[in-house]
Parts: C-alpha cells; structure tokens; sequence
C-alpha cells in the first residue's frame, strides 16, 4: 500500500484528508514543516500533501529542503491551499510541487489527483 504524508497545521484538515485517503493508503499526518522534515529523515513516503499556509514554516519553504535534499528531492508533492492566486500555484510548480489542489475540495478530486501523479510516472 502506498504511504501518503500529509502535512497541514490545522487538526481538521488532517483528519479530513485522512479520512478520505485511508480506505486506499498507509497516511500519515503531521502538523508543522519542522516536523515533517524530521520525519522524512528516516522515512520516504510515496507523495507528500502539503499546505502552503503554516505557522512556523510555510509550504513553500517546506518544497525548498525537500529539493534540496537528494533523499527527498524526487517524492512528488500535491500543494493543498486555500490561496486562489495564480502566482501562488506558479511558485509552488516552479519549486517542484506536481500538482495544486484549493481548499475546499471534493474528496474525489484528490483521490483523481494523486492517482494522475503516478500514472504520469509510469
């Protein structure tokens, strides 16, 4: 089973996106970008979930070890965000995210997402 790591700094959106992943992947959750890159430490998930908007450290900050890190420069990563602007979605692609989902979104658009990821890796 593909593990997902999802990283947002509210509990409830955590727990939304758990619920809806969890039927199909090993998920993993986590609060804060600190955290997450101590995570990803000792663990490589398959795709990360990440939001922009965080206290501590922002998604995009969170992208910028990610690829600079050779152990996690490859996992692809899905930005989630309530942000609309369009320069949002094109710094986040310029700093390697595959994709960009807003906030709210249907469950079903997030399982079609993450499941264009890997076709597009085959």
């Amino acid at each position: 089973m593909k593990n997902i790591l999802v990283i947002d700094d509210v509990s409830a959106n955590l727990k939304y996106v758990a619920m809806v992943l969890r039927d199909q992947y090993e998920v993993t959750t986590l609060k804060s970008g600190r955290d997450a890159l101590e995570y990803l430490n000792d663990h490589i998930p398959d795709l990360i979930l990440l939001d922009i908007c965080m206290q501590g450290m922002n998604g995009y900050e969170v992208m910028e070890h990610l690829k600079k890190n050779p152990a996690t420069a490859k996992i692809p990563v899905i930005l989630i965000t309530a942000e609309f602007e369009e320069e949002s979605r094109e710094k986040g692609i310029s700093l390697g995210a595959v994709d960009f989902i807003n906030k709210p979104f249907e469950p079903q658009v997030l399982l079609n997402r993450i499941e264009a990821v890997w076709k597009e890796e085959e």
